[in-house]
């Protein structure tokens, strides 16, 4: 007798609201008034309601074993998932127990099962507690340990505990019924190189065992080879390692790749010696698919099977409202999965918490990458968590390593003193089982945040072929929207060390300390770096209808974000949007190309190895998602496919306004992941009709195909004469075919009489001495500006504050800083109270727009939304509405879901003058950028 018996179905089930299970020997008396549920058995799915007590419960199931032979020698319990710490009893007494919900684990049942009789399998089930925040472990491990209650925050749960938490027996629970010996796993190791793959053969059995191994292997063709191997197992539970030739090798039909998906499955099982005259029989088979490939990270760069590649990946997030991983329909999931790598992505990472041994298959079938993710997400640091942590580790890479798909470990995200602490140590759970693939301590261990605050921590890299070490692994951005020229330049030069006059951008990337940083985080980074970027807010056409006991209060959340959202639309007085559909739509439009411009410069860094985005489907009031929480798509997969295309011309670094027949230069980057070999690129300029003006050809300098980026310069067209919107299109061949194509906007306008606004301005910041600024505060000019208030001694604050309050000038303060809102708000001269808040849009999203009757109409084209086109001016700071203004420019901005208006131009009496607000960039601009000019000289006008 060898065989696996289920144990799904009904089992009996109480809740342990009063904590009184254990004391009152629950698992030896089996208590009254259960209910009966059916096992595979989520909490959150089961129950449409669950108390906030419930989060403690007992499972019982009752089998008979009919073994009147005595054939079974050793008998198991297998649990696939278990959410979150199971303690295990059979027939009263204490089998084991375990913690984690994406681990399965084995059990022996020697010392406890009855055969011919029957047994009573008992469970307790603990989650974390929705009244106290905690998991409660039963029992303290030994006396005095004072263990028996964890936060969450000190143990391996993962991402999904602080979203969706769920719990009970999440996956299959098996009866494994062995006779004197069988095979309890194996582990494969396929060697590329030699054409051959190791199998290690792990046993049950006595000592001095001998049999027959049968192994079956089948190649991706389909075609399926037996071999067989006699065996004496010397030791008890014993293992042993083969080696098998690969016949019929053929690289691109054996070798495993994205492209070419190639799988083989290896069967093995152990032959029991029948009646004489009659065919063996053999135990239950255990199988494992896995696949020849290598993957490495050298110096930063990727490698598949020994050549670069430039990674496209996505953040995976699995977690859903109703309770476990989103789904557990296989063809709903393959479906999803599918439709990431139909958007062109070759990599996810399985964010915040592992992907399923259900998903790794399908990754494994359709060529997608996985950076599969430990679920330790900024946990603190205990010593019963690290043990914990060791050993899930462990259990996972022995688990999942023979998967192809699984291209790098990653230990956990953004877990600073954890890390810093342990990080070693958890990298040495990994090494034992696998050195194949590459682990990363820390994801994201360089960060900026929402709001440009700056952090560091180590994040190290292990690669497979050599023994360098890179500290800084991997970095997180939240850049911008409508990034400048400017602004794509330096994200398309960070991190080069040769470029030593590369400024860190004032607005939407990185603070002071981030900036005071910069060059000593150049200093330490040897290696390429992977960079992960933060979606915008893309809200569905409609609020998502999600479902399970723990949404609630996120169903609460969309609902009024939504509202939020509409209210601001209808109200006349600061929108400018008809209804929501069309105020979407701008969102949609400028979230999207801005991400486009940020990953194409990224794309563009040598230093940067590739980029992953944040992320696949929404979660909660995060509508940063492809798909929305349901996984119904948000209809952006042209987008999608852009970001992702394997070869195309990098643009970055274009203004795109300019004035008639001046230089429009733009630097070009060849990127070549299809390694096309007779490259040619052709820039044009179109018209509004999309006649061709002119074309220019660009060539390489060296072989295309010999590198996956590749610089191709500054190319330079000249504007033409007349004034209108015009076309720039790059055009990728290979071998005279087009490849790709893409479109960036040109905007020639007049040039604007700049020289006589500034002749009416006093521009205090250009004087150095005390005495001239006072001189020059007395001059003709009716125009007073700064860009530095506070930095101004009080002599010179009240000389201001008296030719504006009592002369009747015009102040016009531009960048106004924190230290300038605090003077004139401690000043008793100046009555408004002013606040300021980011508008970068960098996480969620900010929208700069004109009133409807605004002058400044004329100066962006007519456009009321501020887009790409307006990128140079953008504002990143936004005022609030001061009493009595005239308002000539807005903003509005979604904050940790809440509307925030804002003004980026407003005009305040002041006395007998007035004070002019102004938040948009123009003045570094002036004279060089063609709408600093135009925005510039309109704004003097106005005054």
């Amino acid at each position: 007798m060898s065989k696996i018996i289920s144990l799904d179905g009904d089992w009996q089930m109480i809740w342990d609201t009063e904590d009184t299970g254990i004391s009152n020997r629950w698992y030896a008396t089996y208590p009254e008034k259960t209910q009966t549920v059916s096992v595979p058995h989520i909490w959150e799915r089961a129950f449409d309601k669950l108390l906030m007590a419930q989060d403690c419960a007992f499972y019982f199931k009752r089998f008979t074993i009919d073994d009147e032979k005595q054939v079974t020698k050793r008998i198991f319990l297998r649990f696939e998932k278990i959410a979150t710490h199971a303690t295990i009893w059979l027939n009263g007494k204490l089998l084991g127990d375990h913690f984690g919900a994406y681990t399965s684990f084995v059990i022996e049942t020697q010392k406890a099962i009855k055969l011919g009789e029957e047994n009573i399998l008992c469970i307790r089930v603990a989650n974390m507690g929705a009244t106290n925040s905690r998991i409660d472990f039963g029992r303290e491990s030994k006396e005095g340990a004072n263990d028996r209650y964890a936060h969450p925050g000190e143990m391996p749960v993962g991402l999904p505990w602080s979203q969706y938490p769920y719990g009970g027996i999440c996956g299959h629970v098996d009866l494994i019924l062995g006779n004197a010996a069988f095979i309890s796993d194996i582990h494969v190791e396929p060697d590329m190189d030699q054409e051959r793959v190791s199998i290690e053969a792990f046993f049950n059995n006595p000592r001095g065992y001998q049999s027959r191994l049968r192994i079956l292997m089948k190649n991706p063709n389909g075609d399926v080879y037996e071999y067989f191997k006699d065996i004496k197992l010397e030791k008890e539970n014993a293992t042993q390692k083969f080696l098998l030739g690969i016949k019929d090798w053929k690289k691109d039909k054996c070798v495993w790749s994205p492209e070419r998906p190639n799988l083989f499955a290896i069967e093995m099982q152990l032959e029991i010696k029948g009646a004489k005259g009659k065919a063996p029989e053999y135990t239950f088979p255990v199988v494992k698919t896995f696949g020849f490939r290598k993957f490495d990270c050298l110096k930063g760069d990727y490698y598949i099977n020994d050549s670069i590649v430039k990674l496209m990946g996505v953040s995976y997030n699995q977690q859903w409202s109703e309770g476990g991983l989103w789904t557990d329909q296989n063809p709903a999931l393959e479906k999803d999965l599918n439709a990431v790598k139909a958007a062109g992505f070759n990599v996810i990472r399985s964010c915040g918490a592992p992907l399923s041994s259900t998903a790794l298959d399908i990754c494994d079938k359709i060529g997608l990458f996985v950076f599969q993710e430990f679920p330790i997400h900024t946990m603190r640091s205990t010593a019963q968590g690290l043990e914990i942590t060791k050993k899930l580790i462990n259990d996972m890479v022995r688990d999942q390593h023979n998967h192809p798909c699984i291209a790098a470990w990653i230990l956990g995200s953004e877990n600073g003193t954890f890390m810093l602490q342990n990080g070693n140590k958890l990298l040495n759970a990994i090494s034992p089982i696998d050195t194949c693939r590459p682990a990363i301590s820390n994801f994201n261990s360089i960060y900026l945040d929402n709001e440009a605050n700056f952090h560091k921590d180590t994040g190290k890299i292990i690669p497979v072929s050599i023994d360098r070490i890179s500290q800084y692994a991997t970095m997180r951005v939240n850049p911008r929207l409508n990034p400048s020229a400017a602004y794509t330049h330096y994200l398309a030069h960070m991190l080069d060390k040769e470029d030593v006059e590369l400024m860190v951008p004032d607005t939407g990337l990185g603070d002071s300390h981030f900036q005071d940083e910069e060059e000593p985080i150049l200093n330490d980074i040897e290696n390429k770096v992977l960079v992960t970027l933060k979606n915008n807010t893309l809200f569905p056409k409609r609020a998502t209808t999600i479902a399970g006991p723990r949404s609630v209060k996120s169903q609460k959340a969309i609902k009024n974000e939504f509202k939020s959202v509409e209210t601001f639309v209808a109200d006349n007085k600061l929108s400018i949007w008809p209804n929501f559909e069309s105020f979407n739509a701008d969102v949609y439009r400028i979230a999207l190309k801005s991400k486009y411009d940020q990953i194409t410069a990224f794309q563009s860094n040598p230093q940067i190895a590739g980029f992953f985005i944040d992320q696949w489907a929404d979660n909660g009031t995060d509508f940063s998602g492809f798909t929305d929480e349901n996984r119904k798509s948000k209809g952006i997969q042209n987008f999608a496919r852009e970001i992702t295309a394997p070869s195309r011309v990098l643009i970055s670094e274009l203004e795109h306004v300019v004035t008639p027949q001046s230089e429009v230069s733009f630097q070009l980057t060849l990127l070549n992941n299809s390694r096309l070999e007779d490259v040619e690129i052709e820039v044009s300029l179109l018209d509004a009709k999309d006649k061709v003006i002119n074309t220019q050809k660009v060539m390489p300098e060296e072989p295309a195909d010999k590198k996956t980026l590749t610089q191709l310069g500054i190319c330079t067209l000249m504007a033409p004469r007349a004034t209108g919107l015009y076309k720039i299109k790059l055009t990728l061949k290979d071998c005279g075919k087009e490849v790709h194509s893409s479109y960036e906007d040109l905007i020639v306008i007049d040039q604007a009489d700049v020289k006589d606004a500034m002749s009416k301005v006093c521009f205090l910041d250009n004087y150095d001495e005390s005495s001239d600024v006072l001189a020059a505060l007395d001059g003709s000019e009716q125009i007073i500006f700064t860009a530095n208030l506070s930095s101004w001694p009080d002599e010179i604050l009240e000389k201001i504050i008296d030719v504006t309050k009592n002369g009747g000038k015009t102040l016009l303060l531009s960048d106004m800083t924190t230290e300038d809102i605090d003077l004139l708000n401690q000043s008793h001269n100046f009555e408004n109270k002013i606040e300021a808040h980011w508008t970068t849009g960098a996480n969620e999203f900010s929208l700069h727009y004109l009133p409807k009757d605004s002058p400044l109409l004329a100066v962006f084209g007519g456009n009321g939304v501020l887009d790409h086109n307006s990128a140079s001016a953008m504002p990143g700071i936004s005022l609030n509405e001061l009493a009595g203004a005239k308002v000539y420019a807005r903003s509005v901005t979604l904050k940790d879901g809440e509307i925030k208006t804002g003004v980026d131009l407003q005009l305040v009496p002041f006395g007998k003058g007035q004070i002019m607000f102004n938040q948009f960039s123009v003045i570094e601009g002036l004279e060089t950028n063609a709408l600093s000019d135009a925005l510039f000289t309109a704004i003097v006008n106005l005054l």
